[in-house]
């Protein structure tokens, strides 16, 4: 007993030392949504509110991908950069596969899509609105934050709403990150969706990655094409990385990308 006392004494001790951030999370009804989030906001622990940070969001605060990416700021000692952001992630409250379809899948456009807009499904444009006219204002005024520095991270139907965020081509965001995106849906109806003509006034960054096994859920090939896409574009003031796992799956490919993103993308 003796033993196990001190091993559990020793553990919360190293825990807490190597601890980088505090979070915390309440709960935000948005007007645009006419729904509640779970909004976990997550401090560096020698957190100085005189200095500007960057603000990274993310989708899927409370599933996998979410607890993932706080898993790794919480214990992450090799990017010291980190301690200078801020990080907000927005979680779903209740059914959220029937949520993150009604706020990640995109619009009908003149009813051509293969699924029709509804209230459980296509509203994107309600949720990219609650980003930026509720939360990210929300985050500014409670934070010194650097504004034109925001970043958006997403997995699956996330990463297509990622895409969905570069697309509009305005400055909410100035880095992109996109995990094994949902580029597939509605038949790739993600491209009609895109508002940017020859490029960007300011720079813009898009970190996009798939796992090598997705093959069957269509992943793969839709970032192998999002990539000739951009190559073919070749947009002014912007770049990309496009990486593939290999022998990972739509899971397990995730927190290899988000230790990448964390390590040398922000």
């Amino acid at each position: 007993m003796k033993h196990n006392f001190l091993f559990t004494c020793l553990l919360f001790a190293f825990t807490v030392t190597y601890s980088q951030f505090n979070t915390k999370m309440h709960v935000e009804y948005s007007k645009n949504v006419g729904d509640s989030f779970e909004i976990y906001i997550s401090l560096p622990k020698d957190f100085d509110s005189t200095t500007s940070h960057d603000v990274v969001y993310y989708c899927d605060a409370n599933l996998k991908s979410g607890k993932q990416l706080r898993e790794l700021i919480l214990t992450n000692r090799s990017n010291d950069n980190l301690r200078s952001h801020i990080f907000v992630g927005i979680g779903h409250i209740g059914d959220y596969h029937t949520l993150r379809r009604r706020d990640f899948i995109l619009p009908t456009i003149n009813a051509k899509d293969t699924v029709a807009r509804g209230k459980k499904y296509g509203q994107t444009e309600k949720f990219y609105s609650f980003l930026q006219q509720e939360l990210i204002p929300s985050i500014n005024t409670q934070f010194k934050v650097n504004a034109n520095a925001n970043s958006i991270v997403g997995h699956s139907l996330g990463g297509l709403f990622v895409f969905f965020c570069l697309f509009k081509s305005d400055s909410l965001f100035s880095k992109y990150f996109a995990l094994s995106p949902a580029l597939w849906i509605d038949n790739y109806s993600i491209y009609r969706f895109n508002k940017i003509r020859s490029g960007f006034n300011n720079n813009k960054y898009l970190y996009f990655a798939s796992g090598s096994k997705e093959t069957i859920n269509k992943i793969l090939t839709g970032t192998n094409n999002a990539a000739k896409f951009f190559d073919e574009k070749k947009y002014k003031n912007f770049t990309y990385d496009y990486e593939i796992w290999l022998d990972k799956t739509h899971n397990s490919a995730v927190p290899l990308s988000l230790e990448k993103t964390l390590k040398d993308k922000l």
